[in-house]
């Protein structure tokens, strides 16, 4: 799989949005109540993106995105997400090159939105030591056994 050219910034921080497609399935019950479920695994996650590139790399990320992708195809690019800056695999939904402007004579603006095939957030292990902190997991199972130890003998 192609990556983002390392040459070429990421997109704007100021300017980007994530939009995570809907996941739940709801139904309502006779009773007023409701029963929720998760409908898959993984969805894909939208992302708003806009480039502010130098003319010679606006000159590249054009050949990026007509030739190294071929505008369709899925690609690396680093992502910001609250783990830091983590690979994504990413493909244009929208041709950045539809709606492009001179900002300045060297300077020319790409918008675009982006799918994302799966965000990357915290997996079930990064949440627990999160959830556990300041403690090692080791500490928390430790404290755990002294505690049901203690109750034991009394």
């Amino acid at each position: 799989m192609i990556n983002y050219p390392s040459s070429l910034p990421l997109p704007r921080l100021k300017d980007a949005a994530y939009k995570r497609q809907p996941n739940i399935l709801r139904t309502e019950m006779s009773t007023g109540r409701a029963r929720q479920r998760r409908k898959h695994l993984s969805v894909p996650t939208l992302m708003e993106a806009t480039w502010r590139l130098r003319k010679d790399e606006a000159t590249v990320f054009e050949g990026f995105v007509d030739h190294g992708v071929n505008l369709i195809d899925w690609f690396l690019m680093d992502i910001l997400t609250p783990r830091g800056v983590v690979k994504h695999q990413v493909r244009f939904m929208k041709d950045p090159l539809e709606n492009m402007k001179p900002i300045s004579a060297l300077v020319w603006q790409y918008q675009a939105q982006i799918e994302m095939k799966e965000y990357k957030a915290a997996s079930e292990e990064e949440a627990a030591i999160n959830a556990l902190a300041p403690n090692t997991l080791e500490e928390f199972v430790n404290g755990v056994e002294s505690a049901l130890s203690t109750y034991q003998e009394n």
